[in-house]
């Protein structure tokens, strides 16, 4: 049985605002199976959560998808939400130490079961007070990477300073991207030193 490697996050796990429907992740998986590895890739992105919402649901997910695969691998992706404001407190959905928390136990807690890949939060094009405070949770989530040993590929800064992504998503609905952001997306993940060799755990397909 191939290889499952999950994908676990929110929208820009799930691509929302791609007409193509593929979002990153769906063209990071295309370019590995083209390049014969051989495994399953679900999508667990859900628009709108927040790091305390993944860390409630992404463990009885993974295990109704899991039953005896050779191997399973976690891609996670978070923190946008958190810093968005409640509309209500005009506070951060999630406080700081808290997203903090929730990320150390969603990765803690994966690191446990199976290889682990963190993928830094995009920005929000629009909102340059909401990108200043996803920075210091980045920053933080970075930190944590590195005390537990697990690759972390950095993509916030590089698309700030990508006009496909930023025009793409302030012209749509000021956060998500079309296709050529999540191209421009994919193509930093493709290129990091931190895919390949995490990818490279996983089986090839035999040629």
């Amino acid at each position: 049985m191939s290889p499952r490697i999950f994908f676990i996050g929110d929208s820009f796990i799930h691509g929302t605002g791609d007409p193509t429907c593929l979002g990153w992740v769906g063209r990071v998986c295309a370019r590995a199976m083209a390049h014969n590895h051989a495994f399953t890739g679900y999508n667990l992105g859900v628009r709108g959560d927040t790091t305390q919402l993944i860390h409630q649901r992404w463990q009885p997910e993974v295990q109704s998808r899991s039953a005896n695969p050779a191997s399973v691998g976690f891609v996670f992706s978070f923190g946008a939400n958190d810093v968005n404001l409640n509309d209500e407190t005009s506070q951060p959905r999630v406080p700081l130490a808290d997203s903090v928390a929730y990320a150390q136990a969603i990765l803690g807690d994966a690191q446990k079961i199976d290889p682990v890949l963190m993928v830094e939060s995009p920005p929000i094009a629009n909102d340059l007070a909401a990108n200043q405070r996803l920075a210091e949770l980045n920053q933080h989530i970075l930190d944590l990477c590195q005390v537990l040993a697990i690759p972390h590929i950095r993509t916030c800064a590089a698309l700030l300073n990508t006009p496909s992504w930023m025009e793409e998503a302030i012209a749509n609905d000021g956060a998500h991207p079309r296709e050529q952001g999540y191209t421009a997306l994919a193509e930093i993940i493709l290129s990091s030193q931190q895919w390949s060799q995490w990818l490279e755990q996983f089986s090839r397909i035999d040629t």
